[in-house]
């Protein structure tokens, strides 16, 4: 038998390869269920992985959000909640139609009408320069690609329109924060536990012609990160 060259590194053999996959489309699979037909469970899960921080990590946007806002997955509608109470305009785009359903009964126990329209970030359906803030709250991977940038423009306002989005990270390692940093690994979702010596959202941005002002927010054992956005050139 051959040797292997020096300085390569072996090759996974072509049953763990196949193996990968099905846990890799398994995963997806029940990603998918989660978003939609087990919705109902998604502020449990929440609460559970982001030891009970979940709602306070996603309103940590609030106070930098200005004019007219645009939330790209609204999911079970925190922001949308708080804004309705605020009475301010907000439109939630969610892909969805079970996370929309969740939002809107939140929404209109303020007494508020919910707008909200189902759809992805790389087809907006909206016209030109309608938004002051477009606002994702840890959103997944579709954020780090460059399909969306296009539509994200169309909605912003030209002068003063920004984009917020949000990271975050647990600034304690006990056996709590361990068990939740597997459980992310597992599910090929970044370790809340080890923050990037440079976030990914900053090459991203920066890269696309943006301007990027970095805004961490303790939120009790924890960081949130809010990456504020305009100027694209």
């Amino acid at each position: 038998m051959a040797q292997q060259q020096a300085g390569t590194a072996p090759q996974p053999s072509r049953l763990v390869v196949a193996l990968m996959r099905l846990y890799y489309g398994l995963i997806n699979w029940a990603f998918q269920r989660f978003y939609n037909e087990f919705a109902w469970t998604y502020d449990t899960v929440a609460w559970l992985v982001s030891r009970g921080l979940w709602r306070r990590w996603t309103l940590a946007a609030v106070p930098y959000l200005r004019g007219k806002v645009l939330e790209l997955g609204c999911g079970t509608g925190n922001v949308q909640h708080t804004l309705a109470i605020q009475q301010r305009q907000a439109v939630g785009l969610d892909a969805s139609p079970f996370m929309l359903a969740l939002t809107r009964r939140r929404v209109q126990r303020t007494g508020q009408a919910a707008h909200l329209l189902r759809g992805v970030a790389q087809r907006l359906p909206f016209a030109d320069q309608r938004f002051e803030t477009v606002l994702a709250t840890f959103p997944t991977s579709y954020i780090l690609t460059r399909q969306h940038w296009p539509k994200c423009d169309g909605c912003l306002s030209p002068q003063d329109g920004w984009l917020l989005w949000m990271g975050q990270h647990f600034t304690s390692n006990g056996l709590y924060e361990g068990l939740i940093d597997l459980v992310y690994r597992a599910v090929f979702l970044a370790s809340p536990q080890e923050p990037p010596r440079r976030h990914p959202y900053l090459d991203v941005l920066e890269q696309a012609g943006f301007t990027v002002a970095l805004h961490p927010e303790m939120v009790a054992q924890s960081q949130v990160y809010v990456f504020v956005a305009q100027g694209r050139a």
